[in-house]
């Protein structure tokens, strides 16, 4: 199944939701990273978070996400567009916990239930929108729905999640669902129970189910329209190396003219996406006398 992000609404107006398959851009994540196995499960949350949020909050801009708790993985930093692009990393990518008490990996502890979530929107124009709110329990679905409840005032449903095996990723994504103000007590009620009757949503995407078929299935008794196409999803990261060289240009030319001399060569690494860059002695030189 093609990664893929897609938005819905029901026909009475009560519900909008949208939903995302991510597995091959967390795998994409993993691999670059080297993450382990807890490390992959929390990154994949906060990325598919911040796809979610993107898809919700801005036409042209982007979403950023920071969550800083107290947990061993320190600080983790994901970048998301609504155009489905996203990127992403973690302080400590080779943190493993044991599974917690329900089988699963511990991102509570991983993360931390102390700390902060930090959200900064920029919708492509004008000041970016920024926020922070505390830590609910360090698992992301929480958080998350914690800063939508503080900074929307409506009730929402947020499930992430990220099923890794010794094969790989196997299935990532989620969805959030905004209660809008047409609902009532017995949509919250049809929608737990549709959750808890059907399984979690990595259950569903190892089913083979697609984005629609989850959707009607998690929504079920609910008159769902769909109103996007299908967008693709996948780990993007903007840096090259003319960006590199750019950063260098900013440098004192003593300081470059050193690199070159002592060196030979200037290295750089791209924290979202572990590329590493080099510009060699000559190419420094030019630098220097320009």
């Amino acid at each position: 199944m093609e990664d893929g992000i897609l938005k819905a609404m029901t026909a009475d107006g009560s519900i909008r939701a949208v939903i995302a398959t991510t597995t091959k851009a967390v795998a994409c994540a993993r691999e670059r990273h080297e993450l382990s196995y807890t490390a992959t499960a929390a990154l994949g949350r906060v990325m598919t978070s911040g796809l979610l949020l993107a898809s919700l909050m801005t036409r042209q801009g982007q979403v950023a996400l920071k969550f800083q708790g107290n947990g061993p993985l320190g600080r983790i930093l994901v970048d998301a567009q609504p155009n489905g692009k996203v990127r992403g990393y973690v302080d400590n990518p080779q943190v493993e916990l044991p599974l917690n008490s329900l089988g699963n990996f511990d991102v509570g502890a991983a993360i931390g239930n102390s700390g902060f979530m930090h959200v900064m929107v920029d919708h492509g124009f004008g000041r970016p929108y920024s926020s922070m709110v505390e830590l609910a329990t360090g698992e992301v679905g929480e958080d998350v729905n914690r800063f939508l409840v503080s900074s929307d005032q409506t009730g929402s449903i947020v499930v992430v999640g990220v099923h890794v095996s010794k094969t790989g990723v196997e299935a990532a994504g989620g969805l959030i669902i905004q209660l809008l103000p047409d609902h009532t007590e017995e949509t919250i009620c049809q929608i737990e129970n549709n959750i808890t009757t059907f399984g979690t949503f990595t259950f569903l995407m190892r089913r083979g189910m697609g984005l629609e078929d989850i959707l009607k299935r998690i929504l079920t008794g609910f008159d769902v329209h769909i109103l996007t196409d299908v967008e693709p999803v996948q780990f993007y990261c903007k840096c090259s190396k003319e960006r590199f060289v750019e950063a260098l240009k900013i440098l004192p030319k003593t300081e470059i003219l050193s690199m070159a001399e002592e060196d030979g060569q200037a290295e750089g690494r791209c924290h979202f996406c572990n590329e590493f860059y080099y510009v060699g002695r000559e190419s420094l030189l030019d630098l220097a006398r320009s």
